[in-house]
């Protein structure tokens, strides 16, 4: 009897596409777990199961590798971003918006900013992905809705910071009336959308 045929080999792009993956994921893990302070070189070493050298070559510096967290949540991570687009209604904007604040990319990417207003190196190394990022999501968001109407672009960024401080300031504890203030932005919008 012959031996099952084993898998293809990977080549060294894949086999160092999947070990950057995997430390990104650690990485991600402890920030959403134990924020960035514990997220040490240390920790996500061993959370990924792999030699410290293995870790350095893909991340020099704790900041490099913080930075690539950010890129990968942006590449893979926030479903506005990443779901088949729709063009949908005013209110499926806030929904998607509002949803992608509650979850944990959300949670690991402000863990990050604000580790970075006092860490020279983290900010240095998210200053270049700040505004790429900025206009990555603005754009998404706004295909929700579409390009057509003129005043799109401004109503979606009035959402994304509307959303973003109502979500910021229950952060610590869940604040009463956040869901009305959901909804009434929803009928606000409308109208602004409207008029």
């Amino acid at each position: 009897m012959s031996a099952p045929p084993s898998a293809p080999r990977r080549t060294q792009q894949e086999r160092s596409a999947a070990t950057r993956a995997l430390l990104l994921d650690a990485a991600f893990e402890c920030l959403l777990a134990s924020g960035h302070g514990a997220t040490t070189v240390g920790a996500v070493q061993a959370r990924a199961g792999v030699a410290r050298g293995t870790l350095l070559h893909h991340f020099p510096t704790r900041s490099s590798l913080m930075a690539g967290v950010v890129e990968d949540i942006v590449e893979r991570r926030l479903e506005v971003l990443t779901s088949p687009r729709r063009a949908g209604d005013w209110d499926d904007l806030v929904d998607a918006v509002w949803r992608e604040l509650q979850g944990p990319a959300y949670a690991v990417a402000l863990e990050l900013w604000v580790a970075a207003r006092t860490d020279d190196d983290l900010r240095a190394a998210l200053l270049p992905l700040q505004e790429r990022i900025f206009l990555t999501v603005h754009s998404s968001v706004t295909a929700l809705v579409g390009e057509d109407h003129p005043r799109t672009p401004l109503l979606v960024q009035f959402t994304i910071d509307l959303l973003s401080g109502s979500h910021l300031a229950g952060v610590l504890s869940p604040r009463s009336g956040t869901t009305v203030v959901v909804e009434e932005w929803k009928k606000v919008l409308r109208t602004l959308a409207d008029g």
